[in-house]
């Protein structure tokens, strides 16, 4: 049975503290801290041991207690462990940030600025806090800043471990941003390469940083490679369920009927071992949509939606009910998941497909402006996608703009010569101002029949 010895003021007596059975009220151990003047270590491991146990409101009552102005008056000399504390206090408002939303995210991450930067009052050296600064902005979306944090770490000490693992992280992000596919290869090689540093000099570090390997040998396209990453992540933690969802996704990509099962078996396990998983519930909902069990699929897609906070994940999400609701002919219901879906995603490249359903609903409806807009969204990514291009020449059409309209078409059947409906739309458009052209393009469409 873990536990920690307070030693009483003025004796040689101790406070025994049973680790596992901490009061439910962290007044009581506070009141011994406080009367005994117990070294600041002590307040660490029994807030640590509160949080390892959930108990989430005592480890922040320890903390803060700990770093108030009384605390820092007495323990002026404690320079560790008073920076420890208020660091620990940063990053659980880091960790808050990162769950809620706008605007109680900024209040925990201002909260969070705060902490780290009396830390740096006490010790504008300390590695751990600028750490911290890193994770926080990592967080926050600035990644420029996170880097430059790992960076002052990683000066001083290039084998220190977390901030390899930070600097591998914000590389692998960046090249998830950047626009240029040969930068963002680029930035995919830095993040591999620090992964790797990091895993020979800690041979026996968590899965986690194979896990890092892994995914930037995915994104270089080192698909072998990083199916092996993924499998030996798997033997050293068999329920790390991120490894299982990648290892499906690659399944699935090959488009073989057993590798696809295998695929879809994968994220069964996956689902099974963390059923919030929003990744696992988007790739099941979509098999579930091809299987026509609607219900399964909205069930799978609500619950995606409540367990993430990630816009593109949430948009896959979106995009699955939507589509579902499109399938069953509510229509009205399919087009607020479509804009809900599009909402959250920065560009079209992110996610194509809410702005296909967007388009043939708000056709569907009439309203022909707000669809055009939706399909040349479409054509941003695939300007030669021929449905998108019929649906323009259609909407065209309906605002009266045949020469357009035409032209649309026209380019329809120079990418596909064999799409008769482009000829048919052709013929129709024509017959009132070309007769013969109009008699040729129906010709083309005997011919195939």
């Amino acid at each position: 049975m873990a536990s920690v010895y307070i030693p009483v003021q003025g004796t040689e007596e101790e406070v025994r503290v049973a680790l596992d059975h901490l009061p439910a009220d962290a007044s009581d151990i506070l009141d011994i801290l406080k009367a005994e003047q117990a070294p600041l270590h002590l307040w660490l491991i029994i807030a640590r041991e509160y949080f390892k146990q959930g108990k989430i409101e005592q480890f922040r009552q320890i903390l803060e207690e700990g770093s108030g102005p009384e605390i820092d008056d007495y323990y002026a000399d404690v320079k560790y462990e008073r920076i420890a504390i208020l660091n620990a206090l940063g990053a659980f408002h880091t960790f808050l940030g990162k769950a809620e939303k706008a605007p109680q995210k900024e209040v925990h991450f201002k909260d969070a600025t705060q902490y780290y930067n009396r830390a740096s009052r006490i010790d504008e050296t300390e590695p751990s806090t600028w750490i911290g600064r890193g994770q926080l902005c990592v967080a926050k979306g600035e990644l420029q800043m996170a880097s430059d944090s790992f960076k002052i770490v990683l000066d001083e000490d290039g084998d220190n471990f977390p901030a390899l693992l930070g600097q591998a992280s914000v590389y692998f992000l960046m090249g998830d941003t950047e626009q240029q596919h040969k930068k963002a290869l680029e930035c995919y090689k830095n993040s591999l390469e620090l992964y790797k540093r990091a895993l020979r000099g800690y041979a026996d570090c968590p899965a986690a940083v194979r896990l890092g390997i892994a995914f930037c040998r995915y994104k270089l396209g080192q698909l072998d490679r990083a199916r092996q990453a993924f499998d030996r992540v798997l033997q050293l933690d068999p329920e790390n369920f991120d490894a299982l969802v990648a290892l499906a996704i690659m399944d699935l990509q090959t488009n073989e009927a057993g590798e696809i099962r295998s695929g879809m078996e994968k994220m069964r396990r996956a689902f099974e071992i963390y059923p919030y998983c929003t990744l696992a519930l988007n790739h099941l909902a979509n098999h579930y949509f091809f299987t026509g069990q609607h219900f399964v699929v909205e069930q799978l897609s609500e619950t995606a939606l409540s367990s993430s906070s990630h816009g593109l994940l949430k948009s896959q999400s979106y995009y699955n009910l939507a589509r579902s609701y499109h399938s069953k002919g509510d229509f009205e219901t399919a087009g607020r998941y479509y804009i809900a879906s599009v909402k959250e995603v920065n560009k079209p490249q992110d996610f194509v497909l809410p702005f296909v359903g967007l388009g043939q609903i708000q056709l569907k409806f009439g309203d022909f402006k707000r669809s055009l807009a939706s399909f040349e969204k479409v054509l941003e990514v695939h300007p030669e996608n021929c449905e998108s291009l019929k649906a323009i020449g259609n909407i065209y059409a309906n605002l009266g703009e045949n020469d357009k309209a035409i032209e649309t078409f026209k380019k329809v059947t120079r990418i596909d010569p064999k799409d008769h409906q482009a000829f048919v739309e052709l013929g129709e458009l024509l017959v009132e101002s070309d007769w013969a052209a109009a008699m040729e393009y129906l010709k083309t469409v005997r011919l195939f029949n």
